[in-house]
Order: structure tokens, then sequence, then C-alpha cells
């Protein structure tokens, strides 16, 4: 194994695509692999995807993505090649599926010749890319997209007799994590809450790599203060966009709007889909100002929502970048947000967001409480400067392009 400290210098940072080490095409061969990867659901690891397919779309660089599909192929896609390989869906998230076929994978990597290879997810992923390798040296970097105890090992049920249990998936989890990432050349995440974790639990050779917006089309719009899903009714309007699934802690959040008197709830609208989705309708059938509104797709579209918006909420403490809180406070919405993952450090340094307690119904109540004081014009300009100080995707990949050259080097691949 090859692996690189973090924070170790690196003279061709910055020098671009000519600085990286080549395959024997004459190019550097950047290889992602995932099984967190959705046609029809959106999701924080495609939208990095698509960020850097457009990134590395330079002379020099050759980007393909290896990705489950319905069936097995090749297509152009944002500016790399998508291999979709064979595979079977998830039985519980029917929108995703998992690569189990190493031959296939194998022949892909055979085509394309990877000087560098990312793997975007630990279940199976992992060990598929060490056997179509068959033995090949070829360093492997590990992204963290997924905060493994809190969104898979932690049941979330309040009944003390299950608490033992999560005890052993927490502790199973911990083990996991330590175990499948120490095994990469480098494990990337993007946040410094993220990093401190891993490190604590054992994990060498973390590097951080924040995550970006694209600041250009996720942007303050002039006038743009209605929507017709989003009406005013004299109060605030808040906004959550992610899946509806138990992670996302949308219990928390849900209990503590209803904690307030009517009239100081802020009308709460929730956008997305996901397997919780007839509980949180019963919610919204109450008359409790919530909101239920489907996936939306197109991204002109979700600017416009964005917009219409007073201030976002970030319930989920399993976020390992918290993409939608970049996109809203590059639309200039503030941020009511778990103090817990990624968002504390999205939002740090802002003075365009509050936090809240993780599990603590009544700070949520709190927390609204406050941004209904926030709310205006200078708030919504600190959250857009907070977004083109701190999440320009430039510096995403050329950070992570920096460190493929040390690992490309370090393997003696060129």
């Amino acid at each position: 194994m090859v692996n690189v400290a973090p924070n170790a210098p690196n003279a061709n940072a910055g020098r671009g695509a000519s600085a990286f080490r080549a395959s024997a095409s004459g190019e550097l061969s950047v290889v992602d692999v995932t099984s967190f990867f959705s046609d029809s659901a959106s999701g924080g690891v495609r939208t990095y995807l698509t960020a850097k397919a457009h990134a590395l779309g330079r002379p020099g660089i050759r980007h393909t993505i290896v990705v489950p599909g319905e069936t097995t192929g090749m297509e152009e896609w944002e500016g790399a090649t998508l291999a979709r390989i064979r595979s079977p869906a998830f039985p519980f998230a029917p929108a995703y599926r998992q690569l189990v076929d190493w031959r296939a994978l194998s022949d892909v990597l055979e085509a394309v010749n990877p000087s560098v290879i990312e793997v975007g997810s630990p279940f199976a992923d992992p060990l598929l890319v060490r056997l179509a390798l068959r033995g090949r040296r070829v360093p492997i970097v590990g992204f963290y997209h997924a905060d493994l105890v809190r969104t898979f090992a932690e049941p979330f049920v309040d009944h003390a007799v299950l608490s033992p249990l999560r005890v052993i998936l927490r502790m199973t989890a911990r083990r996991g994590i330590r175990s499948i990432y120490n095994r990469f050349d480098a494990t990337v995440c993007a946040s410094a809450s993220v990093a401190r974790e891993l490190r604590d639990l054992g994990v060498e050779y973390v590097h951080e790599v924040p995550l970006g917006v694209d600041l250009d089309t996720f942007r303050p719009l002039a006038g743009a203060n209605g929507h017709p899903l989003l009406p005013r009714n004299g109060v605030p309007r808040a906004l959550f966009v992610g899946r509806l699934c138990p992670e996302k802690r949308l219990d928390v959040l849900l209990d503590g709007h209803s904690l307030l008197p009517r009239d100081e709830r802020p009308d709460l609208f929730l956008v997305g889909d996901g397997n919780i989705r007839n509980t949180i309708a019963g919610k919204a059938r109450d008359g409790g100002r919530v909101t239920l509104l489907p996936y939306v797709s197109d991204r002109e579209e979700l600017v416009r929502m964005y917009n219409a918006a007073d201030y976002y909420v970030a319930p989920g403490p399993g976020e390992t970048f918290g993409l939608s809180i970049g996109e809203a406070l590059a639309c200039g919405l503030p941020v009511l947000c778990v103090a817990r993952g990624a968002g504390p450090d999205r939002i740090k340094g802002s003075d365009a967001g509050e936090l809240y307690r993780h599990g603590d119904p009544a700070d949520v109540a709190r927390g609204m409480r406050e941004m209904r004081r926030r709310i205006g014009p200078e708030t919504r300009a600190r959250a857009r400067a907070h977004a083109e100080r701190t999440m320009d995707w430039s510096v995403t990949f050329d950070r992570l392009l920096a460190l493929y050259d040390q690992l490309v080097t370090a393997s003696g691949k060129s």
C-alpha cells in the first residue's frame, strides 16, 4: 500500500494538468467507482460527480465514472465517460443499485488503464475494485461520503429496550469504518468535523477537501420573493430540500415546529421523496403549517424555491458535506442547522445561521424563533458572501488533483 500523509508538501499543486503524472496512454486516467448514484433520485454524490466531471474535462485528464445500472454500457455524461454495469436494486431503496460484477468492472479498468481510483461508497465497492484490479498496483482513494454510524448503524427509535442494540450497532460501524478506510491509500472527507471523527476512530491518512457549490446557478434572483408553491401567508417560510428518510431526523424538526404556538410557526416546506413520505404527509394534512412538495429535478426551479424561502433548515446529523446547505447559502438563505455533522462547518463564520442541539425539539423551536429575527436583506447578503468566500468548486478539485498527483508519484505509476 502506498500512503500519503495529510498535508504533505506538493510542489506540483496548482500547476495545472501538465503537472500530473500520466498513465501509459499519456494522460492522467481518473476513475470513480460508486454505488451511491441514481438516475431517478438526486443526491450529494451525484452532484459531486457532476461538478467533478465538468472540472476534469480538460486536456491531459481522462475521467471515467463507474456506476450500477439496469443494463451494461458506456456513454458520455457531463464531459466524462459514464460506465454502467448491470446490477441489482437495493431492496429498501429501489432508486439505487449495488455493484456486484467485479469481472465487468475489471473489463472497464482494463479499457481505461487507471492512474488513480476513487471509491465513493463503502460496502461491496472497495472489495470489488481490488478483485477487478487482479493484483495490479493502482492508488485507491476512499471518499467518506456517508456517515456510517448515524446514517446506517443507528435505528432511530426511542424505546429504552433497544438502547443496547444501538450501542452494538455503533461499535460495529466504528470498527467497520476503521477497517474499510485504512485499506485505502488515502481517505478524503469534506469537512473538518468529519476529519476529526475519522482520526478519532483510528483512520489514518485523512485529507479534508471541502466541496463547493455552483455559484453561477445557485444565486440570488433580483425581486424573487414569491413562488406559486411557497405562498406568503404573513409568516416566515422555512425550506428543506432532500431525501425524506429517517437519517435526516425530520422527526426532530417537525416535533420542534409543532411545539411553537400556531401563530409563531413558520410555513415549513419539505421538498423531496423517500421512504417516510407517507408519515410526513400525515403531519402535512393536520393543518400544522407543514407542506410536502415533490422532488424537483430542474435546478433553475430549485433556485427559484430557495429564493422564495426566508430560511433553510438542515436537520440531518449525519451530513458529511451538506451540499444543500451550500446551495441555500449561495442563494442568499440563512440556515437553521443541527449542531452535528458537517453542517456547522458549512455555516461557520457566515453570521447567517443558527444551530440547535441534536435530538432536542425544544431547541429547534428556539432556533425557529431566532431565525424569525434574522430574516432580512442584510442576512441574505451575508449568506451569499460566505458562499462566495468558502465554496468555490475550483478549490475542491485543485486540492483533489494535488492529492492524486502525490499518490501517483509515490506509487511509481507513470
